[in-house]
């Protein structure tokens, strides 16, 4: 199973939050993770990232997943989205919907009321 993680999700996680313990415990072996580049640079917009423990978290935390890099084709699908929202959410949001798409993952969110707005995305439900 291939799951992309947004960034809520893994903000919970660094925060002590269970979200991406359940997603670990019910998951099974064939398990793939993917997080798109700009969940790494939402993560350190963070003003906790002036914390060099925390940075430390991320990078331990980022370990485990294949990253996803924002390319021509994942910028045209997200810029498709943006263009057809009848209500927008954020940007990187759309880029990361395109990246779960370009690589026919599942997003893990506890933002499902964005996602869902993007058609064709298939949600992870926790």
């Amino acid at each position: 199973m291939k799951l992309l993680v947004d960034t809520s999700v893994l903000i919970d996680h660094l925060r002590g939050g269970n979200a991406w313990k359940k997603v670990v415990a019910e998951s099974g072996e064939d398990l793939k993770l993917f997080v798109p580049t700009i969940v790494i640079f939402e993560l350190f917009s963070g003003q906790s990232t002036h914390d060099l423990s925390m940075v430390v978290k991320i990078y331990q935390l980022l370990d485990n997943f294949q990253k996803i890099e924002l390319d021509e084709n994942i910028a045209k699908i997200a810029g498709e989205f943006f263009r057809d929202a009848k209500h927008r959410i954020q940007v990187s949001d759309y880029i990361i919907a395109a990246s779960a798409l370009s690589i026919n993952a599942r997003v893990v969110t506890l933002n499902k009321k964005h996602f869902a707005q993007i058609s064709g995305i298939s949600i992870y439900s926790l």
